[in-house]
């Protein structure tokens, strides 16, 4: 019995992780969820009180697939070959990649994030960190070039200023402070790039 009701929950949270890759979260209703995951109206209230009860599990599993797409796509890379510029290139460029790849999902998670912080478990919180470190410790290989004191928490911090740039840009572009400044995904990222390489190299 347990089986099948882990087997019920997962299908429909992938169900509502397909709904997601075509459909903001508020356009998403309960009964798409259902029909998707092939299970009852009930089903899903029995586990949960209300949509809005799916996003720390949607949260938690965005968090646990993180790390290795993260390490999926440094795999890919030869740092040995980069220079400092190429590297905040390849941080931004990762950066507007990873948020348009799920966009409907990391609004709605990040939302919750924003306004129920105290539901996001201790537990997850620790588990992003040394994935979210990683490019900050890719740029950090350059120290010889950062021209700050501190190359690894100068890195940190110019990667969660362009982070949060492109997640304001690329999750809430809609909104009047964002939609004032058009740009192309491209575009972004050209730009987060050269804050990124500027902020790194300024005396």
């Amino acid at each position: 019995m347990q089986d099948r009701s882990r087997e019920t929950l997962e299908r429909i949270l992938v169900a509502t992780e397909k709904l997601l890759e075509r459909l903001p979260f508020e356009e998403i209703g309960v009964a798409q969820i259902v029909r998707r995951a092939r299970c009852s109206t009930g089903s899903f209230y029995a586990r949960f009180s209300s949509k809005d009860a799916l996003l720390p599990l949607l949260y938690e599993r965005y968090s646990a697939d993180l790390r290795p797409r993260m390490l999926a796509r440094a795999a890919a890379v030869d740092p040995e070959v980069l220079t400092l510029r190429e590297a905040a290139e390849l941080v931004a460029a990762t950066t507007v990649d990873m948020y348009a790849e799920r966009r409907n999902l990391l609004r709605a998670v990040a939302l919750f994030a924003r306004t129920r912080p105290e539901a996001i478990g201790a537990d997850v919180r620790e588990a992003r960190g040394p994935t979210t470190d990683l490019p900050a410790r890719l740029l950090a290989r350059f120290a010889h070039e950062i021209r700050h004191p501190d190359p690894l928490a100068a890195a940190r911090i110019g990667f969660f200023v362009i982070a949060a740039a492109a997640r304001e840009k690329m999750l809430f572009g809609a909104a009047p402070h964002a939609s004032d400044t058009p740009l192309t995904d491209d575009q972004l990222s050209r730009e987060l790039a050269r804050v990124l390489y500027a902020y790194l190299t300024c005396s």
